[in-house]
């Protein structure tokens, strides 16, 4: 081997190296080192998603409270729904990814009863993947599941929340390209609060951390937007600090009862797929008429009666990947 100055040579910062200059956001956009996938909102033009398709011969539970449900589901049934779901988004144009745990466990016997609530499991930021930290013991171990299938997505995963942190996706919802809104309560503690916070002021966005009411499992449960300028409220959940806070930001507020479509139908689970656009859960039809006298367009109604069971809806269902930046 010829021998050369040591100085001189790229590999020690000599003649060839170059510096990486761009931020981990720009390289995501370039679509070099990562796939184009990323999240700054709640309502811009839905691009892709990820899914579950849960066993349709998993066996039914026999105490449905066990495994955090409502009642028994019939996981035929509900792979079905979430087929036609899948079918919705496709002919939307939106990509489809599903979580495949087949992949990592090699079996067939697996027995996660809650792992088609795919939005709980990771957010989305303009940089990458947050991974969840279920508070349940039952869901332990999902976090896996999302984290396989975001990485061979080619997605950077900024963090998996540790230590003593708890988090769940449907607890974080972006307001604006610079803020987010963390519930915390029983699923979202304030160690998980912390490191979503850190995570987001390095790319320059402030979190801030609301606590959630008593009955109320997540923040989308209380809160969805549909536009830059446009949410929906559950009023009875809603303190009027909160409220305050999100008309400062620029919302403009519809607030929905406590009906039985609000309570039983997941009238509020719904998924934004573009500005004032929205899938809705079927059978909601008084919902659907307050969101429409308010400029929501229904794109889809959709039987999800299987989904319901386990007290999450449409939007639970759907893991966000991607969608279009909102500068």
């Amino acid at each position: 081997m010829q021998k050369t100055s040591l100085n001189s040579a790229s590999t020690y910062h000599g003649i060839g190296w170059e510096t990486r200059v761009e931020t981990l956001g720009e390289d995501i956009k370039e679509g070099n080192c990562w796939n184009n996938y990323s999240s700054n909102n709640e309502w811009n033009n839905l691009k892709a998603v990820l899914l579950y398709l849960p066993n349709h011969n998993l066996p039914k539970a026999k105490n449905a409270n066990e495994i955090l449900h409502l009642d028994i589901i019939d996981f035929n049934v509900l792979n079905t729904q979430l087929l036609e779901l899948i079918k919705c988004y496709k002919e939307l144009g939106i990509r489809v990814h599903l979580i495949n745990p087949y992949m990592i466990n090699g079996t067939s016997n697996i027995e996660f009863y809650n792992l088609f609530y795919v939005r709980d499991l990771f957010f989305m930021t303009p940089e990458g993947a947050i991974i969840s930290r279920m508070a349940s013991k039952v869901r332990a171990g999902e976090e896996r599941f999302a984290s396989y299938a975001i990485s061979r997505l080619g997605i950077p995963i900024l963090r998996t929340i540790g230590g003593s942190g708890t988090f769940e996706g449907a607890d974080a919802l972006w307001i604006n390209s610079k803020t987010v809104i963390i519930g915390t309560g029983n699923r979202t503690n304030f160690s998980g609060f912390e490191q979503i916070n850190e995570c987001l002021k390095i790319q320059g966005v402030t979190a801030h951390q609301f606590k959630l009411p008593v009955g109320v499992q997540h923040l989308l449960g209380i809160l969805q937007i549909v536009d830059k300028d446009l949410a929906i409220v559950r009023e009875k959940y809603i303190s009027e600090e909160f409220k305050s806070f999100l008309i400062q930001l620029g919302l403009q507020l519809i607030e929905l009862d406590e009906t039985e479509e609000v309570l039983y139908g997941q009238a509020m689970n719904f998924v934004t797929i573009g500005p004032r656009r929205i899938i809705l859960v079927g059978n909601n039809s008084k919902t659907k008429n307050l969101y429409e006298r308010n400029g929501i367009e229904i794109v889809s109604e959709l039987n999800v009666c299987e989904l319901l069971k386990g007290a999450g809806g449409l939007g639970c269902a759907t893991g966000i990947l991607n969608r279009s930046e909102f500068i």
